[in-house]
């Protein structure tokens, strides 16, 4: 961002009016407008900009963020800003003056210009210029908000639009793929430079995966392309398909050997007659021009893999044209589509015909025989005229040899036009409503209708045949809600790379974070038992469990806290994106701080839409499975809750606590869950993690060290913020008192100072104390040192149950906390169950039949598990 100083030579060099510098001035000193949120079934969310320092706004990860990714590795940007201050716009319509207010996406500077930018899809742009076409139009190939720029110009100022059909979607994938070598600058020795450029210059014609089977570190690779040092096309090549992207030593050899033509794998026409029956190629959908109304200037289209209608300006159909976003099919491409339905429609008896009927000509043409009883002369003269004909037409003759489909009969209904529209009109009106009325119910009012209309009324079976042929997704919404239809919602694959993948290119790109509720019964106390939450962050592309935390707290932005410090634990490093619901454990300060801190950029998919969270819920999912239902204690029994005795109850059979499910549950990932084939995959979580680090590179350069200030950041805080320190005595948190030295000062005793505490080491807690934060010790330290939150609450609920102690008389101190846990020492080693693999599930699919060994195992394993039980009640 621009100091002042840097402000006012900006301001200078383009010599703005002292009215404009206020306007931008008002933008960038004031907050934005509004708090996106995901309620359009949009994912929206914040990205960390190291160009702005400070998390920007998107409402959109396809649009806006595609814009924000733009801006912030743009150097002829300067400063770009969310959700700018609102704008109040004027316009005339019927001769009547309108105002209202208006938030733009963004507000951007650049080193020449300065502008405020509205995101717009095609479709939505094409529908606004029909309903208010004095507001949005096109002109010179682009898209004008003309309130917009009549406001911007009174400043001197721009109002661009921005179109969907203008985003590079490959480049956008390859910012993403490069952003941890923009973001944090990767150190390369002159020694390693001269060796990557040694081995380009050996040949001409080098792609990645060349690079990647000589063994060469890719981190320095795409270090080197970052900085300019070697080059790669990254508008049309993908680097995360290493083997079709060619990489170059320079810019200059690369425009010296583009000459070679790409191969094209679409033949496409320059030349489009706009006249109806033609089809045309839009994105990535053929168009067929239905009919042109001259006296409206617009034409009406038909998508047949989408099954839209869609009326257009003729004016901005031409411009699309000029611009290249539309283009014209070759006259090959519809003789193909012709062919291609041709032998759709062949069943496996007409070409066994066809097959045998191209053995005989064969052989006639090539040598004059006839070797057919059969079949005459004449009649193989006649297939060889077809053949050749077919030959001439479809450039393939064999489907000339094809029997000649059978004519049917005249197949359309017979009712008449009025009772079609009325059957229609009834199905829209009475059906597709929520008092979810019956078929026959509606069946007998629209015999009433017809009789009113002196029309022929339908029979009860064609009006089912019409409300079956309406869209299930469309009807249950109508009449069940949205949430009900959810399900039966038309899945959106992206195949063309005309998007960013869902699962992203590479590893560590996205991640989700979720919290389930494990279906098991844990010991807490002799009496008393509950279910834990399980806390987890995958990673997106390998489904690998980058990070997972056990607690009986319900999620809250501790739970997500200790599962990023997790993560970085066990890998150093984050992922560039965390997508999260809109649970408010996501929205907390802290949570997002730690995103901020580590240029995080955290995306929040829509309410209600679980298949945005499908990687996550799917582990969950085989969690339970595979693991946890095959636990004594699973709680499957209580879903039919009436037939639960106390014999079988899941709550007197509660034989796992926290720790051991926390250490049977590692053992399970790393043993189990990690070596298991994803479906959607074909490969293991581990194989593709493994493969995708030799690809991306390893980005050392993103390494965040696991110590003492990292911890600190990952640290929550308890309910209440702010604790008063005691004089003599330090500040109290949760039966205990921590001290240290500074709270001797005379400013700070008796002050209240904001609290963090560590749930993993309850012996220490940090206080911010005039602008540091600083380490307190308990006052039993040396006994509390290690021993979590959560056990110091068993703790305490021992201890009040073993003295029977009345509610005037339950203090507890942190003397008779220590002494419980010196007196419980020498049964440690009893409590603690040994170190056992992850259980073998009885699946003969997944692990085959179990050997004897396996058997005496678990029978083992069971055993300890009774023991274990018997010694924490006798403790108590």
């Amino acid at each position: 961002m621009m100091s002042e100083n840097e402000f006012k030579n900006w301001a200078t060099n383009l010599n703005l009016s002292d009215e404009c510098i206020r306007e931008i001035q008002r933008v960038r000193l004031s907050p934005p407008a509004r708090r996106v949120g995901s309620g359009k079934g949009n994912v929206s969310g914040s990205f960390s900009s190291k160009k702005m320092g400070k998390t920007i706004q998107f409402e959109s990860h396809l649009l806006e963020l595609a814009a924000i990714y733009e801006f912030d590795f743009n150097e002829n940007v300067i400063e770009f800003y969310d959700q700018p201050t609102k704008i109040k716009l004027d316009y005339e319509i019927n001769g009547r003056k309108r105002a209202y207010l208006k938030t733009a996406d963004f507000f951007v500077i650049e080193r020449e210009r300065a502008y405020w930018v509205e995101c717009k899809n095609d479709d939505e742009l094409i529908n606004l210029s029909q309903k208010n076409p004095e507001r949005y139009y096109k002109e010179n190939s682009e898209w004008i908000y003309f309130p917009g720029k009549e406001y911007a110009t009174q400043f001197g100022l721009g109002f661009v639009v921005k179109e969907s059909s203008s985003i590079k979607w490959v480049l956008q994938r390859n910012l993403r793929f490069l952003e941890d070598y923009f973001n944090n600058e990767y150190m390369i020795s002159d020694e390693d430079r001269n060796y990557v450029k040694d081995f380009l210059g050996q040949k001409v014609d080098i792609r990645l995966s060349d690079l990647i089977e000589a063994q060469i570190d890719m981190d320095k690779v795409y270090g080197m392309v970052a900085k300019n040092e070697l080059y790669i096309d990254l508008y049309n090549d993908l680097l995360a398909d290493p083997r079709e992207t060619k990489i170059y030593l320079n810019h200059s050899q690369f425009k010296s050997l583009s000459v070679v033509n790409k191969t094209i794998v679409n033949k496409k026409s320059n030349v489009i007659c706009i006249e109806p029956g033609n089809s045309v190629i839009w994105g990535n959908s053929t168009w067929e021009i239905l009919n042109r109304d001259e006296k409206r200037s617009v034409l009406f289209l038909y998508c047949k893999s989408t099954k839209k209608n869609l009326e257009i300006p003729i004016e901005i159909f031409e411009g699309y044209i000029s611009s290249g976003y539309i283009e014209g099919i070759a006259n090959m491409n519809n003789v193909n589509d012709k062919l291609h339905e041709l032998i759709v429609q062949a069943s496996e008896e007409d070409l066994k015909i066809a097959n045998r009927r191209y053995s005989i000509i064969e052989k006639y043409i090539d040598e004059g025989v006839i070797e057919s009883d059969s079949v005459t002369e004449r009649t193989i003269r006649n297939w060889v005229k077809k053949y050749r004909d077919a030959e001439e037409l479809y450039s393939n003759g064999f489907v000339a040899l094809l029997p000649q489909m059978k004519k049917r009969g005249n197949r359309e209904g017979k009712l008449p036009l009025e009772t079609k529209t009325l059957m229609e009109r009834m199905i829209s009106e009475k059906y597709e409503n929520i008092k979810l009325k019956s078929a026959r119910s509606v069946y007998r009012e629209l015999l009433v209708k017809c009789d009113e209309m002196n029309t022929i009324p339908p029979s009860y079976a064609t009006l089912c045949k019409a409300i079956k042929n309406r869209s299930i997704y469309s009807l249950t919404k109508a009449r069940e809600g949205k949430r009900a239809a959810y399900k039966y919602e038309e899945f959106y694959y992206h195949l063309d790379g005309e998007t960013v993948p869902k699962h992203g290119d590479r590893i560590f790109e996205i991640a989700h974070i979720d919290h389930t509720e494990l279906d098991i019964e844990l010991v807490v106390t002799k009496d008393e038992s509950a279910k834990p939450w399980l806390t987890l962050m995958v990673d997106a592309f390998s489904r690998r469990i980058l990070g997972y935390f056990l607690s009986f707290e319900s999620p809250s932005f501790r739970s997500c806290m200790m599962v990023i410090r997790e993560c970085v634990k066990n890998y150093s490093r984050l992922p560039n994106n965390i997508v999260v619901d809109g649970g408010k454990e996501f929205d907390s300060v802290y949570f997002e701080s730690l995103l901020a801190m580590h240029r995080v950029h955290k995306k929040q998919r829509p309410p209600a839409k679980a298949r945005f969270g499908n990687v996550v819920e799917r582990l969950f999912g085989i969690s339970n499975e595979l693991l946890i239902h095959n636990l004594k204690g699973n709680t499957q029994l209580t879903k039919n809750v009436r037939q639960v005795t106390k014999s079988i109850n899941p709550k007197n059979h509660a034989v796992w606590t926290l720790e051991t499910l926390n250490e049977l549950f590692k053992n399970w990932n790393e043993e189990v869950y990690d070596n298991l084939e994803v479906p959607a995959l074909f490969e293991t979580p581990k194989s593709i993690f493994e493969d995708s680090l030799k690809t991306s590179g390893k980005r050392l350069n993103e390494y965040i060290s696991y110590n003492e200030a990292f911890i600190l950041t990952t640290l929550p805080s308890p309910s209440k913020k702010l604790r008063k320190v005691q004089p003599g005595q330090g500040i109290k948190l949760t039966y205990i008192y921590y001290w240290c030295d500074e709270f001797r000062l005379p400013n700070i005793e008796g002050s209240l100072l904001e609290v963090k505490y560590d749930p993993y080491n309850i012996g220490i807690i940090y206080a911010y104390v005039n602008g540091r934060w600083l380490k307190c010790l308990s006052e039993q330290y040396k006994f509390l040192k290690g021993k979590t939150e959560k056990q110091l609450k068993f703790i305490t609920e021992e201890i009040r149950k073993k003295r029977k102690m009345s509610s005037r008389n339950n203090t507890i101190t942190a003397k008779m906390i220590a002494k419980f846990i010196l007196e419980s020492e020498e049964y440690e080693d009893n409590l603690t169950i040994e170190k056992y693999k992850a259980p073998v599930v009885p699946n003969e699919d997944y692990y085959g039949e179990q050997t004897e060994q396996e058997n005496e195992e678990l029978n083992k394993f069971s055993d300890d598990n009774d023991e274990q039980l018997e010694v924490f009640e006798e403790l108590i």
